[in-house]
């Protein structure tokens, strides 16, 4: 079970993070990612309210991402592998 959440999170931190740091810092780019992969208009998602919340959803999983990581750092402090 171990080696299953030491998997998750080597594979989906690093991902989380970047897709995090991604929302966060562009949000703008993030926006019209999105509009290309959903084939709409890019006003759909440029509001400003939609960018405010693109840049929080990024927040989170940044926190989210450290949170994961921190507690396998923590997890493999107290129970050493065999």
């Amino acid at each position: 079970m171990r080696t299953v959440y030491h998997l998750v999170v080597f594979v989906g931190d690093p991902v989380m993070a970047i897709l995090g740091l991604l929302m966060f810092r562009y949000p703008r780019a993030w926006a019209r990612m999105n509009a290309l992969a959903s084939r709409k208009e890019i006003h759909e998602f440029n509001s400003q309210k939609q960018l405010a919340h693109t840049r929080q959803l990024g927040i989170l999983f940044l926190i989210c991402a450290a949170f994961s990581w921190l507690s396998l750092l923590a997890m493999s402090a107290i129970v050493p592998l065999k």
